[in-house]
This record gives structure tokens, sequence and C-alpha cells, in this order.
């Protein structure tokens, strides 16, 4: 069995305020093993370490737990690791911090529901990233609706208005969505037909597994392009002095390729991560293919191409690199708004 533990601000309890001693017997007179109350159990209340993370928000140092020979045991919650004794001896204080707290999560053996409750416990003691750490490793799309709907029932109203704890939600409700791009969890492309034309609209962001139209527009790239995109880049470059550019010019760029390809009688893939520059979506024909590697991925993939690409890099330069493409966090959230209007387009 786990190690018995408890958590406490200092020496005293969180409820309560009792002041414990140290490696001595802390005896309580109040402590009623066949009450169901709280306020009536008394007692000293304690964990194990499989599942002290859910009382981590009960103060700053934890305690190894030595129950006397002569005590008496309650466990008043299997689930959440709750027991409760007359007598109790705390020893071996430590801060918690937080790497003890990924420790001792890699050690949890908590269910889902409680693991949704952790990480509202967490945010309440400013551990955010160490949520979003827990949810990167635990929340899959099989168990995303339990742990999202247990989160809201255990945050309320109150706590879920608090921006904090709204930044997990919409972390939860991203990997719950069947449509949305997600930070931590891959998803299957999303594909509509939208007309018949023979066109494929490929799009995803940076680092999700798609090429690019830096081959129309892109100097570099263009230099290096062959094919339609060499083709398309001359044209560009022969009808516009200064190129237009995918964030502000999309909805020109597609007609003019879609207009260059009528020539061709095959099947055209028009493939660009700034499909959600579109302003008239009613511009779109034929397939829509929206790769959804979640962007956690997506970035670290973004960051080893830099360093593939540029094998004499110094430091500062990847910082700056880094710093950059760390934009992709904010930007996704266009590409999701983008799915969700392509969605709600009738199918040819």
């Amino acid at each position: 069995m786990s190690k018995y533990v408890r958590v406490m601000d200092g020496l005293k309890s969180n409820a309560g305020g009792f002041e414990y001693k140290i490696d001595e017997v802390n005896v309580t007179d109040n402590c009623n093993p066949n009450s169901l109350e709280t306020e009536e159990m008394g007692g000293f209340n304690f964990g194990t370490e499989d599942k002290i993370l859910r009382w981590l928000h009960r103060g700053d140092t934890i305690y190894d737990v030595i129950i006397p020979d002569d005590a008496e045991v309650i466990k008043v919650d299997d689930e959440k690791g709750v027991y409760r004794s007359n007598k109790i001896i705390v020893t071996n204080p430590r801060k918690v911090t937080d790497n003890m707290v990924i420790e001792l999560y890699k050690k949890s053996t908590l269910s889902n529901k409680i693991v949704a409750q952790c990480l509202l416990t967490l945010i309440w003691k400013n551990r955010i990233e160490i949520s979003k750490y827990i949810i990167k490793d635990r929340v899959k799309l099989d168990n995303a609706d339990e742990i999202l709907e247990e989160f809201v029932n255990y945050a309320g109203d109150k706590n879920l208005a608090y921006e904090s704890t709204q930044e997990i939600y919409n972390i939860l409700k991203e990997i719950q969505s069947p449509i949305d791009i997600s930070l931590y969890v891959d998803k299957e492309p999303y594909i509509k037909d939208l007309t018949n034309d023979k066109i494929i609209n490929l799009t995803g962001q940076s680092g999700s597994g798609k090429s690019d139209t830096d081959e129309i527009l892109s100097e570099h790239r263009f230099e290096n392009s062959n094919g339609i995109n060499k083709e398309l880049g001359k044209y560009f470059r022969s009808k516009y002095k200064e190129l237009p550019n995918c964030g502000d010019d999309f909805d020109l760029i597609y007609t003019e390729i879609l207009e260059y390809c009528k020539k061709y009688d095959k099947t055209i893939v028009i493939d660009c991560a700034q499909f959600h520059c579109i302003k008239d979506i009613n511009l779109l024909k034929g397939k829509i293919i929206i790769i959804r590697t979640c962007i956690d991925t997506c970035y670290n993939r973004t960051i080893s191409r830099f360093k593939d690409n540029n094998p004499n890099y110094i430091d500062e330069e990847l910082e700056k690199y880094m710093e950059r493409k760390k934009a992709i966090f904010k930007w996704y959230k266009f590409s999701n708004e983008f799915i969700e209007k392509i969605d709600k387009i009738s199918s040819c």
C-alpha cells in the first residue's frame, strides 16, 4: 500500500487551525468512528501518496504520516484516498514544489473524475502549467467528455468565470470538440466536399504535415520550385508589381489560382496554411482537407525543421525563431474558427 502523507500550512491544519507537533504523537479526544458527518467525525485526516494530489491545495508542506499501533483508523473516502485517525505522528516535512507535484501525479492512481477535480485544485495553487501537463498526459479523445463534465461540475459557475479556469476549460473543450484542432491531442483530418470541382484544398498549421504555397509567393522557395508552382510563381510576378500576401489578399490569390488552372483537365491541389484568412468562404471550390495535428506537435516539428535546415545555427538565432513560432499557440484559434464556418456549409 502507498505510504500515508498529509499536507498542511507549515505546522497548522488548513481546516480548524490545529497546530501539530513533529515526531510526536498528536492525540484528539474528538473522534467518532461511527459518524459519517465531517463535523462529528473529528480526528486527524490524512491520505495516501498515490492520491494526495487531490489534496495539495490544503497547504504548502507535505509530511509523512505514522499511525501509532493503538490508534483507530477510519477509511473515509477510498476514491479520494482520505483516512482519519484519533492519533497521528507527522514527520519528514518538505515544501511542496512543482517537481514534487509532477512526481506525485506520476505515482497517482486517481480516477478520471478525481483527476478532473485536481486540474482545478492545482489552479487554486497557481499551478496552471502542471494542470496543462496533466491534460497532455491524461486526457484523450475517449475520456474527454467525462473529464470535462466533472471539471465543469466541480468548478461551478463562480470558479469557471475566472480567466485561469477558462483557459483550462477551453483546452478541454477543444479536445472534446469533434471539429476543433487541439493543443495536445491529434485528430483525424477534417474532410468535406464543398462542390464537385476537381480542386483539393489542403490546409493545416505549420508543422502539421503538409507543404505550403510559399513555393509560389516566397522568393527563396520560388527559386527552387518546379511544375505548376513555378508556373504560378511566374504568373503572379508578371501580373503584380507588388506580390499579394495570404494574410491580406487570400481571396485574390485563391481566385487567381483557380482561374489560371482552368486550362488543366486534372485535379488541382491548393496547399496553404492561411485558408483561415479567407474573407468570402463561398469562394472555396472542391474538397477541403484540414490537417488536425495537435499544436504542441506542430510547434515542436517547426523547431526541429529549423535545426535541420540550419545546421550551423547559433543559440540566439534558435531562441528568436522559437519565440516567433510561439505565435502558433494563438494562430490555431483562427483555424478553428475557419473549421466551424466550413462545418456549417451544406455539402455538395
